[in-house]
C-alpha cells in the first residue's frame, strides 16, 4: 500500500459578488487555504450562503466567486 500523499495548501483570496438580477448589490472577501484554486472557491461559496446579503426575501438572488492567489 502507497501512502496518500496530500496537495500542499495555498492561500487564496476570494471574492463572492452578491446580485439581484443582473444587478450587483454587496461583495465579501474571504482568504481560504486550499490545495486547488477549485476547492478555494467551493469552500467561499459554501461559507456565503451564512452572508447577512444571503436573504431570500432579495428577488432572483445569485453570487459569482472569483479566486486569486493571496
Amino acid at each position: 500500500m502507497r501512502p496518500h500523499k496530500s496537495a500542499p495548501f495555498q492561500e487564496f483570496t476570494v471574492d463572492v459578488a452578491f446580485f439581484s438580477g443582473s444587478d450587483p448589490f454587496a461583495t465579501e472577501t474571504y482568504r481560504i487555504p486550499a490545495a486547488t484554486w477549485f476547492s478555494a472557491q467551493q469552500q467561499a461559496l459554501h461559507m456565503s450562503v451564512n452572508s447577512v446579503y444571503d436573504n431570500a426575501r432579495i428577488p432572483d438572488l445569485r453570487r459569482t466567486a472569483t479566486v486569486r492567489p493571496a
